[in-house]
């Protein structure tokens, strides 16, 4: 009996601590949303990420909650020199006007805190120059059967930089670069009453277990 006390008490404990909340992006998904099209040449490798579909022109990406990112970049085909930078210009990555076939290149990580991401900007010597979440340039590639308005929850994005969107290619693969959420110092959430009143019990039941063997120990003695 006093091991089923034992093991009641521990569950208690263990089902009364909250998980991590995990922090994710969450996406604002702008109009259109529009399938990534066939002449975009690392679309084989974004299908493979569960990613067919697009959103640029109106899009927005906030946090969850305070995160380490980490920046790769994942590919290009363009005929300009192309960059991507964030994290304030601290996390920095280019092309030279060149195919580059996919795969990850790491390019750094830096801590951000909860709340909307506005300082992801791509640039292109071919005109387009600061272009940020929300434009036209900047596309955020997404899963099947997303809708124009709705939202998208991942801690993993892939955007792509579309560097002549007045132009007939309009695919968004001439920089394709991936960023990956983790929480930031193990934070999880606080314990509801509930969770904490199951708490008290499981350290109650702890209690009562080593009450228990005390008296049956001076009663032997």
């Amino acid at each position: 009996m006093t091991n089923i006390l034992k093991l009641a008490a521990i569950a208690s404990m263990a089902l009364a601590m909250p998980a991590a909340a995990a922090v994710t992006f969450n996406v604002g998904i702008g109009a259109p949303v529009k399938v990534i099209p066939g002449n975009n040449d690392f679309k084989g490798n974004l299908n493979a990420a569960n990613l067919y579909e697009y959103t640029a022109g109106g899009a927005t990406i906030s946090l969850s909650g305070k995160a380490t990112l980490t920046f790769e970049f994942m590919g290009s085909e363009s005929g300009f020199n192309d960059s991507f930078s964030a994290a304030g210009g601290t996390i920095t990555a280019s092309e030279n006007s060149s195919f580059t076939a996919w795969g990850s290149v790491p390019r750094g990580s830096a801590v951000y805190n909860g709340g909307p991401i506005t300082d992801w900007l791509f640039s292109s010597s071919g005109g387009a120059v600061n272009k940020g979440i929300g434009t036209l340039e900047f596309g955020i590639f997404l899963p099947r059967g997303q809708l124009a308005g709705g939202n998208y929850s991942s801690n993993v994005l892939y955007l792509g930089f579309d560097d002549q969107i007045t132009g007939d290619d309009d695919n968004h693969d001439d920089m394709i670069i991936r960023v990956t959420a983790e929480d930031f110092g193990g934070q999880g959430t606080v314990p509801e009453p509930a969770s904490w009143a199951m708490l008290i019990a499981g350290f109650g039941l702890v209690g009562a277990v080593s009450r228990r063997r005390r008296g049956a120990a001076n009663v032997a003695a």
